[in-house]
């Protein structure tokens, strides 16, 4: 985690969104890094500015906590706004309570109805109660209009930069991690080559882990000290490219 910190946070220091929530989350929570409320709200401030999702969140929730030590109810409802806005769930259900209770933004009991409603759908239980409370507080025209704006609600487009890394294919789950990938065949015929320079009787170079191959694997193993497990680990290809 230690290691991990270190390269989001060179990345965050280039200004990558996703780097920068991901090191504030790190120093919220103390995971790899010493725990620093004040940092942590940097980096997302950083990355919320820039459009991620979970970092307007995440830094509403900081300051709606006062998690330093100072209550900024205005930050808060803004940073829930945008994460709303782009369909952040959690963002929604606060902004919800905010707008019901008038903290931090003017009440308004039809927008609490309109982000509880659209929560609720997702099969929220406690989001429903808390649509059906508004409901009753609310005059029926007021009602027809919740309605309404929670039918015609559309989340803002997300910024992908902003949420994502741009993974190379051969690293995502899509693509096997097979033997065949990182091409084990010419792994094994150049550990033969070697092998048979060197005076091992590896057998003909055909990349097939053969006991001739294995043999020869297991007496360069004896002599360079090395356990004779006749596999191929990482020891035994240091020791090998040594000989090349």
């Amino acid at each position: 985690m230690a290691a991990a910190a270190k390269w989001y946070e060179k990345s965050a220091e280039l200004g990558f969104a996703p780097a920068e929530y991901r090191i504030g989350n790190f120093y919220e929570k103390g995971i790899g890094v010493a725990r620093d409320v004040k940092k942590a709200k940097t980096y997302y401030q950083l990355a919320a500015e820039q459009g991620n999702a979970s970092a307007m969140h995440n830094l509403a929730v900081l300051f709606a906590m006062a998690a330093d030590g100072v209550t900024d109810n205005e930050s808060a409802a803004h940073w829930f706004q945008e994460a709303a806005d782009l369909g952040v769930k959690d963002s929604q259900f606060n902004l919800g309570i905010l707008s019901a209770k008038g903290v931090g933004m003017k009440q308004n009991l039809e927008e609490s109805y309109k982000w509880f409603a659209l929560v609720a759908k997702t099969g929220d239980k406690d989001a429903a109660a808390k649509r059906d409370e508004i409901a009753n507080a609310l005059r029926p025209e007021q009602l027809e209009r919740a309605r309404a704006a929670t039918e015609l609600w559309k989340p803002k487009p997300l910024n992908a930069t902003a949420n994502s890394a741009d993974i190379p294919e051969s690293w995502q789950d899509s693509t096997p991690q097979t033997t065949a990938s990182i091409d084990m065949k010419k792994a094994v015929k150049n550990i033969q080559l070697i092998l048979n320079k060197n005076g091992y009787d590896a057998g003909g170079a055909d990349g097939v882990m053969g006991d001739k191959t294995k043999n020869a694997i297991m007496a360069f193993q004896t002599d360079n000290k090395m356990k004779p497990t006749g596999e191929i680990d990482a020891p035994l290809v240091k020791a090998l490219l040594a000989r090349k």
